[in-house]
């Protein structure tokens, strides 16, 4: 039996393969940039956070900005993994807790006419993915449906599990999709919105995330009666907690701060030290070092010298060097 040719390339999928490598391209060219400028307006904030004096009203402005930034952040991190095919390192995901997190942003993009209502499950949800990415899904759900209620409605955010599996649902009760459409909405740069109003890649991007992740996405609608989005995602444990003590020697307060809550959510006891001194006190004072994070240039010396004093205190803790240089 001889093998069948392969099959021509179509006008139409040739069309889209040279669109997607050009934004390729084009998210490499100016992620770079784009991101310099966010963390200019990161540190602007961060420094109004800083005042003594700050109002109320500037320091809750101020640290909007800086939920704004991180969220434009991944971002842009979403769509260079859309165009690269490059996944982020996946985490178990507490579906509920990201969502009650997000509840007042959505409100915020919502508006006053559009109603946010939760059922979530009272059991926990949890599936296993990227925090970015369950972002991005929720939020291109949520933005699809508000479009789809130029005069408002009510959106309903659904969780639940079942046996090995757990489900995402997003139902809404604006003007629905043509049956004829329903399987081209998750095409790359389909849209049926006016020219200017979509990119039609919002529903691409949530498709290829949740088939990355294991799972499937379906619709249901009927014109004029709404749409009902279910993501059904293989379900898994909660994530154990970690054990372990770690110092963190950084002389950006910042830096070590958000370093020492991330590693406590995780289980770690965290010790800190904001120059070369106080770190090397610290190894002699404590009982048990089983990880060192330490930036490569610290206030009165470096992390190298740290790392010395560590190995002779505790020989078999290891060490992690960060920076902010390249």
């Amino acid at each position: 039996m001889s093998e069948s040719a392969p099959q021509p390339e179509t006008s139409a999928a040739a069309e889209q393969r040279r669109r997607l490598e050009t934004l390729g391209r084009l998210a490499g060219s100016v992620v770079h940039d784009f991101n310099n400028l966010l963390m200019v307006i990161d540190s602007y904030a961060r420094m109004m956070l800083e005042e003594p004096h700050l109002s109320s009203n500037l320091r809750e402005s101020a640290t909007e900005i800086l939920g704004a930034t991180e969220r434009a952040s991944n971002l842009t991190g979403q769509l260079l993994a859309f165009t690269r095919k490059k996944s982020p390192a996946p985490v178990t995901l507490d579906l509920n807790g990201q969502l009650v997190s997000m509840r007042s942003l959505l409100e915020r993009l919502l508006g006053e006419t559009v109603l946010l209502d939760y059922e979530l499950s009272a059991e926990p949800v949890y599936a296993r993915g990227q925090n970015g990415q369950l972002e991005q899904i929720v939020l291109n759900l949520i933005i699809n449906a508000r479009d789809a209620m130029p005069v408002g409605g009510r959106i309903v955010v659904r969780t639940r599990r079942d046996g090995g599996s757990v489900y995402l649902e997003v139902e809404d009760n604006g003007e629905g999709i043509p049956a004829h459409l329903a399987g081209q909405i998750f095409e790359p740069f389909f849209t049926t919105k006016p020219e200017g109003k979509g990119t039609g890649i919002g529903l691409s991007l949530v498709s290829e995330i949740v088939a990355e992740w294991g799972g499937t996405i379906e619709v249901a609608s009927q014109p004029g009666r709404g749409a009902r989005f279910l993501i059904t995602l293989p379900r898994v444990s909660p994530a154990a907690k970690s054990s372990g003590t770690i110092l963190v020697a950084e002389d950006e307060d910042a830096v070590r701060t958000l370093i020492r809550r991330a590693l406590e959510q995780q289980g770690y006891k965290v010790l800190e030290a904001a120059s070369e001194a106080a770190a090397i006190e610290v190894i002699h004072g404590a009982t048990q070092l089983n990880l060192l994070i330490t930036d490569l240039e610290l206030k009165g010396g470096n992390g190298r010298n740290v790392r010395g004093k560590l190995l002779a205190a505790h020989p078999s803790a290891r060490v992690l060097y960060i920076s902010g240089y390249l």
